[in-house]
């Protein structure tokens, strides 16, 4: 089946809502989100987001803009959307900041739809108190349906479907471009430990989930099997997921795409001596640009690692399958 298709039935299993069950006033439909199941507006006008990359940035994506949005306050004390770059957001009334949007803010938008992501857990319940609120999660699901869901409370699942195919367009061109390439060239996706010198093993969440799924390259042996794994993986097992390209997940590059995060990690002992930093075929990632739950932050992510792919002279053998 093909992966769009699989998309757009999961979408029809998960918002389907059989007849007898429709006890929402006129006006209204029922819709099920990651806090349960909740009447919502059919055609809803006056949205507020909690969150900014995670709720004001995929409606935006569809062409949809809240009246409202919680954001962030930089360290230069200016109120902003994060991760909005293309986006003209001067029109959205900032109710605070995602960590904790000012209730008295949000009630006095006269809001007729709040979306909230599942942080804070209490925002549910409290939200609801001023509006229908609904929960789409984005941490736990696969991105796509997360995707989905965003599209189908405010009717725009035919421009997600759009924005998918694009994406799709673009694997297909890339698999088709390197052909048996692909099954032959190891990849490793990390990102460096918050705190300390580890490293974490990239999860099914988010941008990569998406492209890895969509692209299906061959990864290193621990990477093969894939679940949420938030533990932090010791310095010293790195050469486990060694591969015939390794990319590092940064989020501190600078305009010409340089990260101190990256020359930190790759100064390591232990990295230098592995065969893929040797053969310099160890990359950063710039995981700003792939940060937020959008389609263009996937193809965004798959572009990066297009590039590298792409290259002729990279040696794909220097890991044996």
């Amino acid at each position: 089946m093909k992966y769009a298709l699989w998309i757009t039935l999961m979408s029809s299993l998960i918002f389907a809502t059989p007849v007898w069950a429709q006890d929402c006033t006129e006006g209204y439909r029922l819709f099920a989100h990651a806090a349960g199941e909740d009447c919502i507006p059919v055609n809803p006008q006056r949205i507020v987001t909690l969150q900014d990359q995670n709720g004001l940035l995929p409606l935006m994506e569809l062409g949809v803009q809240p009246i409202a949005s919680a954001g962030h306050i930089n360290g230069n004390g200016e109120q902003v959307y994060r991760r909005m770059q293309g986006y003209d957001t001067s029109g959205v009334t900032f109710i605070g900041t995602y960590r904790e949007p000012d209730f008295e803010a949000v009630a006095a938008q006269q809001p007729d739809l709040i979306i909230a992501s599942p942080w804070p857990a209490e925002a549910y319940e409290m939200y609801s108190k001023i509006a229908p609120t609904i929960v789409i999660d984005m941490f736990s699901n696969d991105l796509e349906v997360a995707l989905y869901q965003f599209a189908d409370a405010v009717n725009r699942t035919e421009r997600a479907q759009s924005l998918e195919a694009e994406l799709q367009q673009k694997v297909a061109e890339l698999r088709a471009t390197l052909g048996d390439r692909l099954d032959s060239t190891t990849l490793s996706i990390i990102a460096p430990e918050y705190q300390g010198d580890g490293f974490y093993a990239v999860e099914p969440t988010q941008a990569f989930g998406a492209i890895r799924r969509a692209l299906d390259p061959v990864m290193s042996p621990p990477e093969r099997t894939w679940a949420i794994d938030r533990n932090a993986k010791s310095i010293e097992s790195l050469g486990e997921h060694t591969a015939d390209v390794m990319f590092l997940i940064t989020y501190d590059a600078d305009q010409s795409g340089n990260s101190t995060s990256f020359d930190d990690f790759v100064s390591r002992p232990l990295v230098c001596a592995l065969p893929v930093y040797r053969a310099g075929q160890f990359y950063p990632l710039n995981g700003g640009e792939m940060v937020g739950s959008a389609w263009g932050k996937i193809m965004n992510g798959l572009d990066q690692i297009a590039e590298v792919l792409l290259q002729d002279d990279l040696n794909r053998d220097l890991v044996a399958e």
